[in-house]
Formats: structure tokens, sequence, C-alpha cells
């Protein structure tokens, strides 16, 4: 018999937080079946020895080389076999009853595709988590300080990211931060999974935009809560650190491709 979720992990170079976040699923004891599948994506630091130790419920699809976020995790939905998906990232963590929440709710409301828990930072603070779509000149108001503190570039990144609301209700949102989102098996294999051509970035923009054009809904549910140990690392630093970051590349190539596959003017927002 299928279990009722799959919870599945890329993971790339962040042991000690995976650790974390496995000790977090299994002590969480969720009260539905449920199999747990990790993509390792490093060949350099293997954690298959600490995991099938620690963890031995645990199946770790070891890769030879690190094939992206979205690649990884058609990797695990492959092999998956529960009814429902959860896409979750290594450095978040299970709070009790909250994967019970999001598959009743995706029971209970079969016009939704993608439901998304309450995101947490560790102090307890509410994370923003939920956005609508950006326009290509929020992307460059967030990343330069001088642009983002004039009056119109702070409208629109308010706006991005929600802030005139509490963010304690449940509601549609465009779209949700891809460190925690659930749906259903049968829908992920109607989208066709996460677009390869995303490495890093901008997959969870993509999947919610399809999610949307496939007439179903996403819905931001705070009934269900999670921790995230969030850091913006392309974020970190003066202007110059962050232009070389290695990471701003891969992010700038994400952007590029999902403005020209989606257009640069985003739809009218749900909310």
């Amino acid at each position: 018999m299928s279990p009722e979720l799959s919870l599945l992990i890329v993971h790339y170079n962040t042991p000690g937080l995976l650790r974390q976040t496995l000790k977090g699923i299994f002590r969480a004891a969720p009260k539905i079946s449920y199999e747990v599948i990790v993509v390792d994506n490093n060949p350099q630091r293997r954690v298959a020895p600490w995991v099938a130790k620690e963890f031995p419920a645990v199946r770790l699809l070891v890769q030879e080389k690190n094939i992206g976020f979205g690649n990884g995790m058609n990797q695990a939905m492959a092999q998956a076999t529960g009814d429902h998906f959860l896409i979750f990232n290594p450095d978040a963590m299970v709070l009790p009853g909250s994967l019970e929440t999001l598959v009743q709710y995706l029971k209970e409301h079969p016009d939704v595709g993608i439901v998304a828990p309450q995101l947490r930072h560790p102090d307890g603070s509410i994370q923003m988590s939920c956005f609508r779509f950006a326009t290509p000149q929020v992307i460059f108001y967030r990343r330069l300080p001088l642009l983002r503190s004039l009056p119109w570039a702070r409208r629109e990144v308010r706006a991005y990211l929600m802030e005139e609301w509490n963010h304690t209700e449940t509601r549609d949102v465009d779209y949700v931060l891809g460190a925690s989102m659930c749906l259903r098996r049968s829908f992920m294999k109607t989208l066709g999974g996460f677009d390869p051509a995303f490495f890093m970035y901008f997959e969870e923009q993509d999947l919610c935009r399809r999610c949307w054009q496939a007439g179903k809904r996403v819905v931001y549910h705070p009934a269900a809560q999670m921790i995230h140990y969030y850091r913006r690392e392309t974020a970190e630093g003066n202007f110059l650190k962050q232009l070389f970051h290695p990471l701003t590349s891969i992010q700038l190539q994400s952007a590029l491709y999902y403005y020209r596959k989606h257009g640069r003017k985003p739809p009218t927002p749900v909310s």
C-alpha cells in the first residue's frame, strides 16, 4: 500500500542541517504513513554512511555530480510512491501536526494544486514565504540597496513580499517558497515535474505559475507551521561581493530563462 506522503529532500553540502531536519521529521512522529527520500547532490562530501546508520528508514539517492535542485527533485519523485509529495529543504524543520494538516487540506480542497505552510525563523518570527509574481525590476531592487531605498522601488518590493498583510490567514497567493510545498502526486505528474532548465532559483515560481495555468490554486495555509533556517547567500555582503558571488550568475541565468519562458509582465495577482 502506498504511503500517504513522500517527503523529498535535495541535499548539497549542509550535512549538519540535514541531520537536524531528519531528526525533526521522525521526532514529529506524523500520524500518517510516509516515506523520506534524500537526493545527495554533493559527490565530494557523502552523507550516505551516517544517514544509513542514523536513519535507516531514509532512502538515499546518490548523484555523481550536482544536478541542481529541480533535477534532483525529479529524480526523487521518480522513485517516490506516496499519494502526496512534500517538496522540502534540508534546512527546514517539521513541527508536530504540520504534515497531517497539509495532506488533509489537499484532500478537502480538490481545486487546490499546491499548499504551503507558514514558515517561521528559528526565533519564532514569521518568515516571508509567499509572494506575488516578481517583475524583473523587483529582482534588481532587492539586490541593489540604493535602488531599494527609493520610494517607488520600496512600494514594489513591499507589494511583492505582500507586506501589507499579516500572513496569519489562509489565502490564495501567486507563489510560495520552495522550502516546503505539498501537492498531489497525480497533479505533479500532470505538471511534468520541475523544469530541468532551472538549475537552481526560480523553479518554484515556474511551478506555481504552471499550477495556476493548469486551473488549480496555490494556497498559503498557516494552520501548518514549520521552521526554516533561511539564509539568502547571494544577498550577503556589499554590492561587489553580491555581484561576484558564485551563485549570482546561476540566479541571473534562471531569471533570464524564467522571463523568456513566461514574459516580463506577470499575470494579475490573485490577491
